[in-house]
């Protein structure tokens, strides 16, 4: 029976824990502006629940969402930039002759598609290390790249995430942040291959 209960407790426990930081992040997120810093602040909760088994949510939130915030509200004013550009080139199109149309949708696609690579990796990568926001970007690019099954899996994630929610209201309940947490544990796992594939590196130079 104290089995039994400890499985509940385990079971509730953690469903009460996707279920406060899915809350809390859409609650953040309601100004707009503060959807990356709200993101990044979820991400921050996650790895500390993964690496040092801390269930807590609302401290630790408030304490990543104020350590990031710089660099993740930042962050967000270039993706804006970046989207913006996109959709005026989008809409030149339509003004340009056939050869150039075409040009311009590959263009824009190899783009767009680079971009949404590299997103993968930014928010988990932004909590991991602490590195300067270009360095975020590039390192993110360069594991998007490496790693492409891992990042096309936490893509198909996503899909999945939204075809959930189309379908199954009721997820938004807690699909954000355990679609989150699974990203992170695919992201975590090649953040941790690269560092024994550098401490390796290291070893065999001494």
């Amino acid at each position: 029976m104290n089995i039994l209960n400890s499985r509940l407790y385990t079971i509730l426990e953690t469903v009460s824990f996707f279920f406060l930081l899915n809350i809390l992040w859409f609650v953040m997120c309601l100004p707009i502006i503060t959807i990356f810093p709200a993101t990044a602040a979820m991400f921050g909760v996650i790895r500390q629940y993964v690496i040092k088994k801390d269930s807590a949510v609302f401290l630790p939130f408030f304490r990543f969402f104020k350590e990031n915030f710089k660099q993740s509200f930042l962050l967000g004013i270039l993706v804006s930039i970046f989207g913006y550009i996109l959709y005026i080139d989008f809409m030149l199109i339509g003004t340009l002759g056939k050869v150039m149309q075409n040009l311009l949708l590959a263009s824009l696609f190899l783009i767009a598609s680079i971009g949404l690579l590299t997103s993968i990796y930014i928010f988990p990568m932004m909590v991991h290390y602490k590195l300067t926001l270009w360095r975020v970007v590039k390192n993110s690019f360069f594991f998007a790249i490496k790693y492409f099954p891992s990042t096309l899996l936490s893509i198909i994630l996503l899909v999945l995430m939204f075809v959930f929610l189309n379908y199954l209201p009721v997820t938004f309940l807690l699909i954000f942040s355990f679609v989150a947490y699974l990203v992170f544990m695919i992201c975590y796992s090649r953040f941790y291959k690269e560092e024994e594939v550098i401490k390796a590196s290291n070893l065999e130079q001494a």
